[in-house]
């Protein structure tokens, strides 16, 4: 009895109070939150979530719910390509920032609660460091892409871009050199546009943040320092996916931490569905941006002839009801994803290729059909597609039933998709420790070592002409100067002592 008082009295002491922020509105951003979250509450913290999608009661998580944040999505149409304009982007994750702060509860918890560490992801802005910043707390920040080079730009300085493409790139390694001038190119405008927005983003950052740390008592530091007082960020990327970065030890890769260790069993109709497939299954996800009820009707009509003639049994993630379907096609508003992708009978997953779909594919070895639409969907497709894993179709919805059937046949006659996508699993699953414990042991590591900032890269610490040597430069052009100018003078002195007159004794006879 006095030993199970005192470890819960040691768990309770190193039990940490931790704010975790998802205000992104949509569900694949809420799984991302969730598996920071719930490694959290399994380590014995407590973790104050601020949600746009809060769930039922769980010991140790308190809600703050800012579900109204979902209204900015209802008129979004990410097929539109005018939707996918990074202006448009960047003004969308403006509003996100300005109405969570406007929740009464967020607000609250800001001024009157105090917090161990605060979990934000970044979204094309920086501003959700005025969360940590008002707390005096380290900053934990999730990468919920591959890591790229503003992200590289926040914790270190530039290195990737001569031989990584950049996220906007589509290009394969090594790049050519006509390829490295284009990504060079192309990093300079995208950092033109992330640089254009700071202004903005600074004077939101000092308007929302500024009355908060007043009614805290504490100093809010400028917004350049806050930026780049990142304690820990982690990164939703793994070498045998995404080409490596040379980063400091504080940037960690997690990709796949989404995906639950023991995977949850599979309802038992659709458990029985798939047992029951041995000639194979074909599973249909869009993911949660992209409905696929929204496509036109017509579409659907040639998509439902189409997967209603394949030899397989085919699940659809469709959000409404449709009558008459095939025998072998069943759709569904909500799929339990990972569940069926570890199905040994499943052999084919089409997606839109969405990170956290690729990543699942990935984790449990099975072929993808891309269809990709907006964001980083083209870069991940392509990336399967070099690796062997993979076939892209263009998202050109006059011509998507008949190409998607020209990739299944494909796919599901050549064994090599099959075989590939094994082989990178098993690299992806070959990791020295599990991505709960990771996620564990760095936010642990970030409170108790007050900001980790012995992982920090020491480029921060420099300004831009001094990483790039200019200075040095600058000091060894002004000795070759000095020394230049030296010589000069011994030589011109020399030559001037040569060509002198003599000044002998019969001259002076004369």
């Amino acid at each position: 009895m006095k030993l199970a008082v005192l470890l819960s009295v040691i768990s309770t002491g190193y039990a940490y109070n931790i704010l975790c922020l998802q205000n992104v509105p949509f569900k694949s951003h809420y799984h991302l939150a969730k598996g920071l979250v719930y490694p959290l509450l399994e380590a014995g913290h407590k973790v104050t979530w601020i949600t746009t999608f809060p769930g039922k009661p769980v010991t140790n998580l308190t809600y703050i719910d800012i579900s109204h944040i979902q209204e900015l999505t209802r008129h979004l149409d990410m097929t539109n390509p005018n939707s996918q304009n990074l202006d448009m982007v960047k003004e969308f994750a403006r509003n996100i920032t300005r109405s969570t702060l406007q929740t009464p509860g967020v607000r609250n918890a800001l001024i009157n609660e105090k917090f161990d560490a605060v979990v934000t992801e970044w979204f094309f802005s920086e501003v959700e460091t005025g969360y940590a910043a008002v707390q005096d707390a380290p900053w934990i920040l999730l990468c919920g892409m591959v890591l790229h080079s503003h992200l590289e730009y926040l914790v270190d300085t530039v290195r990737s871009v001569p031989t990584i493409p950049i996220l906007t790139s589509h290009y394969d390694t090594p790049m050519t050199l006509w390829q490295r001038i284009q990504n060079t190119l192309s990093y300079l405008s995208f950092t033109y546009h992330t640089m254009s927005s700071q202004p903005i983003n600074k004077a939101n950052y000092e308007e929302y943040f500024e009355p908060l740390a007043k009614a805290r008592g504490v100093t809010l530091p400028p917004y350049d320092e806050a930026m780049h007082n990142v304690s820990i960020m982690f990164v939703n990327s793994h070498p045998s996916f995404a080409p490596p970065f040379v980063t400091p030890p504080n940037v960690v890769d997690i990709a796949g931490y989404h995906i639950d260790e023991d995977v949850p069993p599979l309802p038992k109709d659709l458990q029985d569905l798939l047992d029951s497939s041995r000639q194979g299954v074909v599973y249909f996800s869009m993911g949660s941006v992209v409905r696929s009820a929204a496509l036109p009707a017509q579409t659907q009509r040639e998509l439902v002839k189409m997967l209603g003639e394949l030899p397989y049994t085919v699940l659809w993630k469709f959000e409404e009801k449709m009558e008459g379907l095939p025998r072998n096609l069943h759709i569904r508003p909500w799929m339990p994803q990972s569940s069926i992708l570890s199905h040994p009978n499943v052999k084919v997953f089409i997606t839109h290729g969405g990170l956290l779909s690729t990543l699942e594919s990935l984790h449990f070895g099975v072929p993808v059909i891309a269809v990709p639409v907006f964001g980083d969907q083209p870069s991940n497709a392509l990336r399967c597609v070099r690796a062997g894993h993979a076939l892209k179709v263009d998202f050109n919805l006059p011509e998507l039933a008949g190409n998607l059937k020209t990739a299944l046949d494909e796919m599901l006659n050549n064994n090599s998709y099959y075989n590939r996508a094994k082989e990178i699993s098993r690299l992806f699953r070959k990791r020295p420790v599990s991505n709960k414990k990771l996620i564990q042991h760095y936010v642990e590591l970030a409170i108790e070592s007050k900001g980790a900032r012995h992982l920090r890269s020491n480029s921060l610490m420099y300004s831009w002409y001094q990483l790039w040597m200019l200075d040095q430069l600058a000091v060894l052009i002004l000795a070759l100067f000095i020394i230049a100018i030296i010589i000069k003078k011994i030589l011109s002195n020399l030559f001037r002592k040569k060509g002198k007159p003599s000044t002998g004794k019969k001259d002076k006879k004369k």
